[in-house]
């Protein structure tokens, strides 16, 4: 699944609920915030939304998905993931039992939260289904 479809699903989860009608617009705004706190470079910004795998990814693009992460409340600040968050997010897209089982396919914790973060997000993108 290309980070493009999986933020389209965000999209999509945020419109249809009329709990959530702000949600797309926090989206977007999180990912411009993101872009500039991290100074992810326009290459691998590009990539990163077309779900293209970077195999030695920077510093920067690994910043820029940890705070997308954070600012979605999916992983605090010591860089542990809040599986309750995420599996409640995607409930709502996805159902129930296939965010659980993404979630605990994607239980990685490694020692940089950089580095958590974007083994996170290439493993949701590997496990997640729609």
């Amino acid at each position: 699944m290309t980070l493009v479809r999986f933020l389209s699903l965000l999209i999509f989860a945020a419109v249809c609920s009329s709990q959530n009608a702000n949600v797309a617009q926090k989206i977007d705004d999180y990912r411009k915030q993101c872009v500039e706190l991290s100074d992810v470079s326009v290459e691998s910004a590009i990539k990163v939304h077309a779900g293209q795998v970077i195999d030695n990814p920077d510093w920067s693009t690994k910043r820029y998905v940890q705070c997308f992460f954070q600012k979605m409340q999916f992983m605090d600040e010591n860089g542990a993931m809040l599986k309750d968050a995420v599996v409640e997010f995607f409930s709502g897209i996805q159902g129930e039992n296939t965010a659980k089982a993404m979630v605990k396919n994607c239980d990685i914790q490694k020692q940089d939260p950089l580095d958590t973060a974007y083994e996170v997000l290439v493993c949701y993108q590997r496990n997640k289904s729609g």
